[in-house]
């Protein structure tokens, strides 16, 4: 049986970097490559991700929204006040690399901290019907609805999502879309709100229906287009061939008139020559 599987995959799931070796007698670690080759493809990027943070000294850290590792050493700052502050230069997020969270512009960590807590906390609470801020899913900003409808597009990053579950907007194609009660990408709230586990089951069951009669449909939509092709064909051949019988009928009647024609000329002409006689 292979090394790696009788260890703990599960290792590389909680953040380790270094993976014990499975063999009860060694106190080694396994290498890179091994850990790799052997890991699902959902894994590796984050083995390598984690293994890389673990590399690092204290003056680097990842950006909260894209994880794009940054150095402290690297930055340039005239003003001391703005030492920690970052712009990540793959999404173009402002943070602070002390507290690791966006920039707060003449607030201490402490104090910004306090103040997301009492943020969050005013964002949850329900109000005439509906929830007084919702979080960005992408770049985690605050939105508030005065009016409209669930649908909230973010003026900072674009991003379409439901102000009611604060879920991101999908589609796709025979599945459904958000606004769709029976669809697994519909919001929570519109369909058994307060059954999610029967919710979850009944938008489960279509999908997995849909997903099984999804290539009936494609062979049936096939069969009918083939089928109406053959006819399309047959009959592009009936009509050809009728038009073909109806030009070689009047060729044949052109011919008999054009025959009586010649054979009156004939019998005219001989009539004209004994009169002169």
């Amino acid at each position: 049986m292979n090394l790696f599987l009788l260890c703990d995959v599960s290792q590389v799931r909680v953040a380790k970097s270094y993976i014990s070796c499975p063999i009860p007698e060694c106190s080694g670690y396994l290498d890179e490559e091994v850990v790799i080759s052997h890991l699902a493809n959902e894994d590796v990027a984050k083995y390598r991700y984690f293994l890389e943070l673990s590399q690092l000294d204290s003056s680097t850290k990842p950006c909260p929204q894209c994880s794009e590792f940054t150095s402290l050493k690297n930055q340039n700052h005239s003003h001391s006040e703005h030492k920690y502050k970052i712009l990540c230069s793959n999404c173009q997020f402002v943070w602070c690399f002390k507290c690791h969270a966006p920039w707060h512009n003449g607030v201490k960590c402490r104090e910004y901290r306090k103040g997301d807590k009492l943020l969050r906390n005013w964002a949850s609470v329900i109000e005439h019907g509906q929830r007084n801020a919702q979080k960005c899913p992408h770049c985690k900003i605050h939105i508030q609805r005065t009016e409209g409808c669930d649908h909230m597009t973010c003026t900072q990053c674009n991003t379409n999502f439901c102000y009611r579950c604060g879920e991101r907007y999908r589609h796709l194609r025979f599945f459904g879309d958000h606004t769709s009660n029976l669809s697994v990408f519909g919001c929570k709230y519109r369909y058994l709100p307060d059954r999610p586990h029967l919710r979850r089951l009944i938008r489960g069951s279509v999908c997995g229906t849909k997903v099984l009669i999804a290539p009936v449909v494609t062979l049936l939509v096939v069969v009918l287009g083939a089928f109406a092709l053959v006819i399309g064909n047959t009959i592009t051949h009936m009509n050809t061939h009728m038009h073909i019988n109806q030009w070689e009928s009047s060729r044949e009647k052109r011919k008999k008139i054009a025959a009586k024609w010649f054979l009156l000329k004939k019998i005219i002409g001989t009539v004209a020559k004994d009169l002169r006689l």
